[in-house]
Order: structure tokens, then C-alpha cells, then sequence
């Protein structure tokens, strides 16, 4: 009975994409309308979370061989990508350390609660990878992946529209953008509007996701400097 959760899931879903298809706007995106419904649906009704989370473990399981199948758009790419690894690079680096930074800086404003701070740190990349270190660090795992999913919505939902106004029309940098940080929902929507945004917006995101991994462990170091000053 419990996995009649997995087919609603499923279902609100797939119903969502196809109402919103006529609607032109950043706003009607299925993956927040589904989002929306289901904290309705658990506000509202007796219905018991936590029956909900056993029972979509599966899509869980699937986010690393959906992380890995990313690499199909990145191989249409390749011959692009080889020649500008060196900026790519660079851009990526810049993108993470700015994102962990004014993350962090902004949050240090408003709180001092250390495990809340090391869960932000993995904020920009994708939900497996951003678990992983808020274990490691000292986060909660629970709450890592939460803020994932929020800025991997604002990212799918205005990101683009941030780009063209800030006049950033070249297919490349904006896959990079939207990778390094929006993750996989914003690669996701990255692969809908090109393959060449798609592909550098999946490189952009296996980049990030090692180095937050590579820098995490300064930063909370950091932060545990800067608790205890």
C-alpha cells in the first residue's frame, strides 16, 4: 500500500508537465508544482511523511545513475570542451569559491549555529554529492540535500532570464553558469533549451561538485574558526 506513494509521485509528475506545457513562464516548472502539491497534500491530511519518504527511496538510488548519464550530452561536446578546458577550469574554480563564500558570508550574518552553516556548504551541487560532505563535515545530510533542491529550483526557474539580462547569450557560459550553480535541476533545464548548454552545464557540474568536495573540508575549518572567535 505504502508504494502507492512511488505512483503518485509518478503521476503528479507527468500530469504537471503536460498542463504547464502551454504556459510560457519560469514559474511553471512540473518539478515545483509537484513539490507544492505534496507539502499541500501532507499539511493538510493525516498522511504520514515519512510513509512517503521510504516508499520514493528508489528515485534515491537513481540520482547517481542519472548523475552519470549526464556524460551523453557532455560527449557531443567533446572536441568544444577540449579546447577551452583551461577556462572552463578556471570559470569553475571561481564558481565554487564564490558560491561556498557569499553562502557562507551571508549566512554568518544572520546565525552562528555551526551545523546549520556546514549543511549550506554543499549548496550548489547535486544531492548525492552535497550528503556526502555534510556527513563528512559534520552537517545534516537531510538539510544539505533541502537546500540543494531549493537552489536547484531558483536556478531552473530563473537563471536563464538572469543570463539574458545580464547579456549573457553565449551557449557555453551559460551551461557553465547554470552547472556550477544549479546542479542537476539546473542542468536538467539547461539540456532543454540546447545540447551545448546542456553539455558545459553537466562538465560544469562534475567540476564543481569535486572541487566543493576538495575545498570543503578547508572551509569548514573556517567555519569553526570563526564560531569559536
Amino acid at each position: 500500500m505504502i508504494y502507492l506513494y512511488l505512483i503518485a509521485t509518478i503521476l503528479v509528475f507527468l500530469v504537471s508537465r503536460k498542463l504547464l506545457i502551454p504556459i510560457k513562464s519560469p514559474l511553471a516548472n512540473p518539478l515545483l508544482v509537484s513539490i507544492l502539491f505534496f507539502i499541500g497534500l501532507f499539511s493538510f491530511t493525516p498522511l504520514i511523511y515519512q510513509d512517503y519518504a521510504t516508499a520514493n527511496l528508489p528515485f534515491i538510488w537513481l540520482l547517481e545513475p542519472a548523475v552519470v548519464a549526464l556524460a551523453i550530452p557532455l560527449f557531443s561536446q567533446i572536441k568544444q570542451i577540449k579546447k577551452q578546458f583551461r577556462a572552463i577550469m578556471i570559470s569553475c574554480c571561481f564558481g565554487v569559491v564564490i558560491a561556498i563564500s557569499t553562502c557562507l558570508s551571508t549566512a554568518l550574518l544572520l546565525t552562528d549555529d555551526k551545523i546549520l552553516l556546514l549543511s549550506l556548504l554543499p549548496k550548489s551541487v547535486t544531492s548525492p554529492i552535497a550528503m556526502a560532505i555534510a556527513n563528512e563535515t559534520g552537517g545534516l545530510a537531510s538539510l544539505a540535500a533541502a537546500v540543494v533542491i531549493a537552489v536547484g529550483l531558483l536556478g531552473a526557474l530563473g537563471g536563464f532570464s538572469l543570463l539574458n539580462l545580464c547579456k549573457i547569450t553565449n551557449p557555453q557560459a551559460q551551461g557553465l553558469a547554470m552547472g556550477c550553480s544549479a546542479h542537476a535541476i539546473g542542468t536538467a533545464k539547461a539540456i532543454e533549451v540546447g545540447n551545448e548548454q546542456g553539455a558545459f552545464s553537466s562538465l560544469a557540474l562534475v567540476i564543481s561538485g569535486i572541487l566543493t568536495a576538495v575545498l570543503a573540508p578547508l572551509f569548514a575549518w573556517l567555519i569553526g574558526i570563526i564560531i569559536t572567535i
